[in-house]
């Protein structure tokens, strides 16, 4: 009797096991795609409470899953490189110029913490000063939910 319930014991344990591991496949294969824009001042990439146009990525904030791999792609229409930085993202990738009315491409990818939390992220490519020193032009914020 004790080596049926002890058998029983490890059966459960095992599927248990089995049953975790098929969780943490799928939370490892999810992929998050993301697509920016990035329009310099010129271009009137966004207005800011000054009233003048300043470069920008558009959107600025997104939010992707705890743990996902996210997958960036950057059309950059300005005539001039960007970067997106975070050091918190495990990200430093130079987001490449634009060519007259055809956008610079660039795909770059990373995990997403699995801690739900607010990341920055910023532009140390120099370009409209203002726009690198608020969130919402050159800079900011990736959440990353449960």
């Amino acid at each position: 009797m004790r080596a049926r319930l002890l058998a029983a014991g490890v059966s459960v344990l095992a599927a248990s096991v089995a049953l975790t591991g098929v969780a943490e496949a799928k939370a490892k294969a999810t992929v998050q795609h993301v697509k920016l824009i990035v329009r310099s001042d010129s271009q009137h990439g966004k207005k800011g409470p000054d009233g003048k146009w300043h470069d920008a990525y558009l959107p600025a904030d997104f939010t992707v899953a705890a743990g996902a791999k996210v997958v960036v792609t950057v059309l950059n229409y300005d005539t001039s490189a960007h970067s997106f930085s975070s050091s918190k993202l495990g990200v430093n990738a130079l987001i490449k110029a634009g060519k007259g009315k055809t956008p610079g491409s660039t795909t770059f990818s990373f995990i997403a913490p699995k801690k739900s939390g607010k990341y920055a992220w910023w532009c140390d490519m120099p370009c409209d000063q203002w726009a690198m020193t608020h969130n919402g032009y050159m800079r900011g914020i990736v959440t990353v939910g449960a």
